[in-house]
């Protein structure tokens, strides 16, 4: 007992020499140290640091969904080719777009979506695709508007040709693509390789087979008809080249032509005409030609 009461009075002298040393600092260190009050205001200022905090990260991250939903341009110009003319062109991620006669198109880079706008014209779109399967979930979608008929693509070569300003006709060279009417809430109508589709305003009709080499033939300067009417096949003519036709008979306006042609030598075409059908071609001048 006499070892236990001794060690207490070890202890409790060394702890007053402690608070006597301790407190030759006091006068000197008070000053230095916070109130009470301050160091609750220090902790109201961490917590609403740590809210502003957690506010400005969440406005950040709402900003850019908002973003990310709205889509928006930031990339856009135009490309054009005049009568006669045709322009390939590649974009940045390694698509390439083949603008044929008298081709007006608008070309949107947007955040979720590659966008091309036919204003006028016809043109043939390869698009790009990773080559690994697993990034293809976060490609941006590749969508082509002519008139009032929307392309989506899936995977594909296709070609779209504007005929006025509602009505498009798409082909589809190689793969598959989806096709609805603007603004439509139908279901997509999907075509795959030798597949086409018009639509009339504000209705798509029957899926068409089609010979896709007609198809991809202007991109070689050469235009195919196949029972091809008169009529129309001047007019495929004349998207190239500035010359009048006068057929005095209409019903030589039917005769369904065959063959294929330089699409720049449109004279060649006229001349060959007597010789296949029973009909006279007279060229009146330079542009203008009749048939009768």
């Amino acid at each position: 007992m006499a070892l236990k009461s001794d060690s207490k009075t070890t202890e409790s002298s060394c702890l007053q020499e402690v608070q006597r040393k301790l407190a030759s600092f006091e006068d000197d260190v008070l000053p230095y140290l916070p109130s009470k009050e301050a160091i609750l205001e220090r902790a109201k200022q961490r917590q609403f640091k740590k809210k502003a905090l957690g506010t400005s990260i969440l406005s950040v991250f709402a900003v850019l969904f908002g973003v990310y939903g709205y889509n928006p341009v930031y990339e856009q110009f135009d490309v054009h080719t005049v009568k006669g003319q045709q322009h390939l062109l590649h974009l940045n991620d390694g698509t390439t777009i083949h603008l044929n006669t008298e081709t007006h198109i608008q070309v949107q880079q947007r955040i979720r979506s590659r966008e091309i706008i036919i204003n006028q014209g016809e043109a043939s779109f390869h698009v790009a695709h990773s080559k690994f399967e697993a990034f293809k979930f976060f490609e941006r979608q590749f969508k082509v508007t002519a008139g009032q008929m929307q392309v989506i693509d899936i995977g594909t070569i296709f070609n779209v040709i504007k005929h006025n300003k509602t009505d498009a006709t798409v082909v589809v060279e190689q793969g598959e693509v989806a096709v609805k009417i603007e603004g439509s809430d139908k279901a997509m109508i999907h075509l795959v390789q030798g597949q086409s589709l018009s639509n009339y305003r504000q209705d798509l009709q029957a899926i068409r087979a089609v010979d896709v080499y007609s198809v991809q033939a202007w991109r070689s300067g050469d235009i195919v008809l196949q029972q091809t009417p008169l009529i129309e096949a001047i007019e495929n003519f004349q998207r190239y080249a500035d010359f009048e036709v006068d057929i005095q008979n209409p019903e030589l306006e039917k005769i369904q032509v065959n063959g294929q042609f330089k699409a720049n030598n449109y004279q060649q075409f006229m001349q060959v005409l007597p010789a296949v059908f029973k009909l006279n071609v007279e060229k009146i001048s330079d542009k203008q030609w009749q048939i009768k």
